[in-house]
């Protein structure tokens, strides 16, 4: 597989996730952790496709750790800087490993996890990977 073609399956997972994500957040008494979760699965997979896109031939961080995968970002786009500290809270709901953590969450949190999430997606998205339906929120 190509890095173009990586960084395209890397895309799919995320807009897969973020739609999980939103379609929970949208029913009456939605799983927070869930909905963070997902939110974070979809943010870690959005910036390694921008990072394969962007750094073609250069392996992946072997990282789970969205605040490192956002300042790898930021080599290549300076505006990912901006969502460290999100990317930071976000990154709580999963373990190093990539598992869901036992972190509760409230809604405030699912909300700001999706804010984070969607900000990833503009920052990170080709027009090419993302044609078609887009997160709702």
């Amino acid at each position: 597989m190509n890095n173009n073609s990586e960084a395209n399956e890397w895309y799919r997972f995320a807009k897969m996730y973020a739609n999980a994500a939103s379609f929970l957040m949208e029913k009456r008494g939605p799983p927070y952790e869930a909905v963070c979760y997902l939110s974070s699965l979809s943010a870690e997979c959005a910036m390694k496709g921008f990072l394969l896109e962007r750094n073609p031939g250069i392996p992946l961080p072997d990282t789970h750790n969205l605040r490192e995968l956002c300042q790898a970002c930021a080599w290549f786009k300076d505006e990912f800087s901006s969502l460290l500290d999100d990317c930071q809270a976000l990154g709580q709901f999963a373990t190093p490993s990539g598992f869901p953590s036992f972190e509760r969450a409230t809604q405030e949190d699912a909300e700001q996890a999706l804010d984070t999430l969607q900000g990833i997606l503009e920052l990170g998205q080709s027009q090419k990977q993302f044609q078609g339906p887009t997160m709702t929120m």
